[in-house]
C-alpha cells in the first residue's frame, strides 16, 4: 500500500510539473514583446537557417494586414552570388497537394462531385476494387484517412532512380495496384499517403476528362492569376528555375511525375504564392476564395482540413491555435505555407535544398503573429 501511495504521489507530481511547464510556455507565447520590426525578425531567422547549411537560396513571402513582404536570401546557385527573387521558380513538392484539394472543393461547389463519393464510382470500369477499398471516399483521400500506404510496394519497386524516383511510373501502375490494394488499412485513421493524394488527382481527371495540370490551371490558377505555376516544364521556364540540391549539397533535377501529380508536382514562384496566400485569407479576396476557405475546415474531428494540416498541441501551446499549414520536400527543394485567418496573416517559405523547412516555417509563424511591421 505504501508503494502504491508513493507511486501515486510521484505520478501526480509529474503531471503537476508538466501542467506547469505547459502553462508557462503558453503564457510566454501569449506575451512575446512586440519589437515593432517584423522585417528584421524574419531576416534574422532566415539568415541563421542558411548559415547552418540548410539551404543555399530561400524566398520568403508574408501577407499580414494590408502589407506584403517578399524577399530572397542566399544564392540561386551554390558558390555564386545570384540572389533569388520573387520570380525565381522552386519545386513546391507536397505543398502543392493543397492545389489538388482546392480543385476538389471547387468541383464540389460546382455540383460536379460530392465529398463522400466512393472512389469506386469514379473509377467506373477501369478496375474492380477489392473489399478493403469499397468504402473509400474522396474525403478519405483528401484527409489522409484512406488507409492507403504512403506508396505501394509495387511503386517503390519501380522507383530505382533516387535523383528522379517517379519518372518511370505509368498510369497503369495505379490500376494494377488497385486490383489488390495490398497493404491498405481500414479507413479512418490519419496516415499520410502520397499515393492517396495522387489517386485523388487522377480521379479528378477521370471525372472531368481534363488532365490534372490543365484542370488545376482552369479551376484554381487562372482565376487567381497564378501564371507562373505549372507541372510541365517548358523551355521558357528553364532560366527561372533555381537549381535544387540534395541534403549533401549535390545538384539534383526537378522531379518528373506523370502519374501521382496530385501528390505534389507543381512548381511556382514567390509572386504566385502571394496570390494563393491572399486568396486563402479572406473569402472576399477572390471569386473562388469562399471555396478555398472551406478546405480549412476540420474533417472527421481530426488532424486535417482538406489537405491542410491543423495545429497540434505543440502549435497551440506556442499560440498558433488558429493556423493551418502544409510543408513539402523533394530531392532538391523544400517548402512551407501557413494561413491564420484570425490573426490575418499568411506566409510561405521556398528553398532549394532537400532539408525539411517546417521548423523554420513554424518559427516564422510565431514572429509574424507577434511582431508588427516597422513604421
Amino acid at each position: 500500500m505504501r508503494v502504491i501511495k508513493i507511486t501515486g504521489i510521484i505520478v501526480l507530481s509529474s503531471l503537476a510539473i508538466l501542467a506547469g511547464v505547459y502553462l508557462f510556455i503558453k503564457f510566454k507565447s501569449a506575451n512575446i514583446e512586440d519589437k515593432k520590426n517584423l522585417e528584421r525578425s524574419i531576416d534574422i531567422q532566415v539568415n541563421q537557417f542558411i548559415a547552418k547549411g540548410n539551404a543555399y537560396g530561400v524566398v520568403v513571402g508574408v501577407v499580414k494586414g494590408d502589407k506584403v513582404y517578399l524577399k530572397g536570401f542566399g544564392t540561386a546557385e551554390k558558390g555564386k552570388g545570384i540572389l533569388p527573387d520573387s520570380t525565381t521558380i522552386f519545386e513546391l513538392a507536397s505543398t502543392s497537394k493543397l492545389f489538388t484539394t482546392s480543385t476538389l472543393q471547387l468541383l464540389i461547389d460546382e455540383g460536379k462531385l460530392k465529398l463522400d463519393d466512393p472512389i469506386k464510382i469514379l473509377l467506373n470500369d477501369k478496375v474492380i476494387l477489392p473489399a478493403n477499398a469499397q468504402k473509400t471516399t474522396l474525403r478519405h483521400l483528401a484527409t489522409h484517412r484512406s488507409g492507403f500506404p504512403s506508396l505501394p510496394n509495387s511503386f517503390i519497386a519501380k522507383m530505382t532512380d533516387d535523383s528522379n524516383p517517379y519518372k518511370d511510373l505509368v498510369t497503369q501502375d495505379i490500376y494494377d495496384y488497385l486490383k489488390s490494394c495490398e497493404g491498405k488499412k481500414a479507413e479512418g485513421i490519419f496516415d499520410y499517403s502520397n499515393f492517396g493524394m495522387g489517386l485523388l488527382g487522377h480521379l479528378l481527371e477521370l471525372k472531368t476528362d481534363v488532365k490534372y495540370e490543365q484542370l488545376v490551371k482552369e479551376k484554381l490558377l487562372k482565376p487567381l492569376g497564378m501564371t507562373q505555376t505549372f507541372v510541365t516544364v517548358k523551355p521558357v521556364h528553364q532560366s527561372k528555375i533555381i537549381q535544387g540540391y540534395d541534403e549533401n549539397g549535390s545538384p539534383t533535377p526537378v522531379w518528373t511525375d506523370h502519374v501521382l501529380t496530385g501528390a505534389g508536382s507543381f512548381l511556382s514562384n514567390g509572386n504566385d504564392m502571394v496570390k494563393f496566400v491572399k486568396a486563402n485569407l479572406n473569402e472576399r479576396a477572390s471569386p473562388i476564395s469562399k471555396s478555398l476557405l472551406a478546405t480549412h475546415q476540420q474533417q472527421f474531428d481530426g488532424e486535417t482540413g482538406l489537405g491542410w494540416i491543423l495545429p497540434s498541441q505543440v502549435d497551440k501551446m506556442l499560440g498558433n491555435e488558429n493556423m493551418v499549414w502544409h510543408s513539402g520536400m523533394s530531392g532538391g527543394y523544400s517548402s512551407f505555407i501557413a494561413i491564420d485567418k484570425v490573426n490575418n496573416y499568411g506566409l510561405f517559405v521556398l528553398t532549394n535544398k532537400s532539408i525539411d523547412v517546417t521548423k523554420l516555417g513554424m518559427k516564422l509563424t510565431v514572429k509574424v503573429r507577434t511582431q508588427s511591421w516597422k513604421k
